[in-house]
């Protein structure tokens, strides 16, 4: 049995909670128009910051020829199979190297797959024009030791040997004295930076 007092009281709460889920309801729906830094309102921004980020575009895979010595990273990345990561690795070598002289030279690059060499080698070519040519005649041990492919001991030779001669240069190819560390095959290697100036 419920007193009237009792069924007062309870309309009373019953009313109370009505406002309250009312109130409730319309500040959320003018929150949604305004929004506040409340913590319902930050994931609500948030959300809508996801949604009206820019996309960045892919970059768009071509079957056009790239020369390498000139490619910049952007270029490269159109081949298939090369990402950012690969670009670089190309560019940073190309720096080292003084620019390519064989597309095959890619393959020297640590850990290049094979597989992705198979992909774009049609689509690659070499200017050579574009090598930043070693000068033997001029170059000291540090300068010689400072591309890939010299080590310091064929650096020492070169420039010992070049010391021994009349004139103190080399004046072609075949004035490179081979011996244990400067062999032909690596004279045949190194050949396409040399300049005899």
């Amino acid at each position: 049995f419920v007193t009237q007092s009792e069924k007062r009281g309870t309309l009373l709460l019953l009313f109370l909670v009505f406002v309250l889920l009312g109130v409730r309801i319309l500040l959320a729906q003018q929150s949604v128009k305004t929004p506040h830094f409340t913590a319902q309102n930050n994931a609500l921004v948030a959300d809508t910051a996801i949604q009206q980020k820019p996309r960045v575009a892919k970059s768009i895979k071509t079957d056009q020829p790239i020369e390498l010595n000139t490619a910049d990273t952007t270029l490269l990345k159109q081949l298939r199979g090369i990402g950012s990561g690969y670009a670089k690795m190309i560019v940073n070598y190309r720096t080292k190297l003084g620019g390519f002289y064989s597309k095959e030279q890619l393959l020297e690059m640590y850990r290049f797959p094979a597989e992705t060499y198979a992909k774009i080698e049609h689509q690659l070519w070499v200017d050579t024009a574009y090598i930043h040519k070693i000068l033997i005649n001029q170059s000291s041990i540090d300068q010689l030791k400072r591309h890939p492919y010299i080590r310091y001991f064929q650096a020492k030779s070169l420039y010992d040997n070049r010391l021994k001669m009349l004139e103190q240069r080399y004046n072609a190819l075949d004035d490179l004295v081979e011996d244990r560390d400067v062999t032909s095959q690596f004279i045949k290697k190194i050949a396409p930076y040399l300049s005899f100036k």
